[in-house]
């Protein structure tokens, strides 16, 4: 989602939240909005909640939305009313926000079993270990054919064939069991990430895949 488009929140959700005057909600957007660092020019002479506001219209929608789950009531209302007043973003002031949010680890925080699809596929290959096979197998599972397609397609002799003898040889699961998988892949691939073995993609979306 680019500051260009329309903000995370549909006109039509937008309506249902209050406008009726002043919503004192600094405790939760300072929560999105992080902390005030750096000198002039730089994400701490922007207010909290436009701040807030810039980041939510910046992230890919599903990110935004995750976000704003995580937020009390009056938070959600007021940011999403700061959001809707914005006329346009500065990019000089939206680089300024996503370089501070990505260095709190923003990557970290949104990164979920999905966002494997848009890893790079040496990425890709750097976080398979061979002994976690079949947490991947059952995360894979239930996950959407093109995201199996991209992590199969990525990996190389051995380890595709490993992945696929997994896959194959799956019994029943119920959806329980592949939604914990992928929380635990996940956690692995973020464990990859604090050591600096891999990185992350961009939840602002705006980095390209690199094959």
């Amino acid at each position: 989602m680019s500051a260009s488009s329309s903000p995370s929140a549909s006109a039509s959700s937008r309506s249902s939240f209050r406008r009726d005057g002043p919503v004192d909600a600094s405790r939760e957007s300072a929560a999105v909005a992080g902390p005030a660092t750096g000198g002039p020019g730089s994400a701490s002479e922007i207010p909290a909640l436009r701040k807030a506001a810039i980041l939510l219209v910046s992230l890919e929608q599903s990110v935004s939305s995750r976000l704003l789950a995580g937020l009390a009531q009056d938070a959600v209302e007021a940011v999403t009313w700061e959001i809707a007043r914005m006329d346009r973003v500065d990019p000089a002031e939206q680089a300024a926000v996503l370089e501070e949010f990505l260095g709190l680890g923003l990557r970290r925080l949104c990164f979920v079993f999905d966002d494997v699809l848009r890893m790079a596929d040496a990425e890709i290959r750097a976080a398979f270990r061979p002994e976690d096979a079949e947490a991947w197998a059952l995360a894979l599972a239930g996950s959407a054919p093109p995201l199996r397609a991209r992590v199969l397609g990525a990996l190389h002799g051995s380890a595709a064939l490993t992945l696929q003898r997994h896959l194959d040889g799956l019994g029943p699961f119920r959806l329980s069991d592949t939604e914990v998988a992928q929380v635990e892949v996940a956690e692995r691939i973020r464990g990859l990430y604090d050591q600096g073995s891999i990185d992350l993609p961009d939840p602002s979306g705006q980095e390209e895949l690199l094959a």
